[in-house]
């Protein structure tokens, strides 16, 4: 069975607490991603996207736009990638979750564009 770390993007956007909600939709929009996890000195505080800084203020501070930690689901790299986790990714529409190992450290971000990937679905 795949594993999360199998699938998810390594090579992630990431954005910091501190940041203004202007330069956090800049940033998204030059990578051309909607979503990025919010991380300060290696760890996960919270997840963005670019509806949460539209629906906000692009001058305010992403931590006052961002979702927190005890509102998002968060992926072990170790979790195995199942159909539930699937079907719940499609029925709900959720473009990605992050991805942390198991320090807790933010090592990717898994969406719905990597599990499409997989050829054995």
């Amino acid at each position: 069975m795949l594993k999360v770390k199998d699938v998810m993007n390594k090579n992630f956007l990431k954005m910091s607490p501190e940041m203004i909600g202007g330069e956090a939709v800049e940033t998204l929009y030059r990578n051309k991603k909607a979503y990025a996890p919010v991380i300060e000195d290696g760890k996960l505080e919270g997840w963005i996207t670019a509806l949460d800084i539209l629906a906000g203020c692009k001058h305010s501070k992403v931590e006052d736009l961002m979702l927190y930690v005890d509102e998002i689901k968060i992926l072990n790299e170790e979790d195995e990638i199942t159909e539930e986790l699937i079907d719940e990714m499609v029925k709900e529409e959720i473009i990605a979750y992050p991805v942390v190992d198991a320090k807790g450290y933010v090592v990717g971000t898994l969406s719905i564009f990597d599990l499409m990937k997989i050829k054995n679905i």
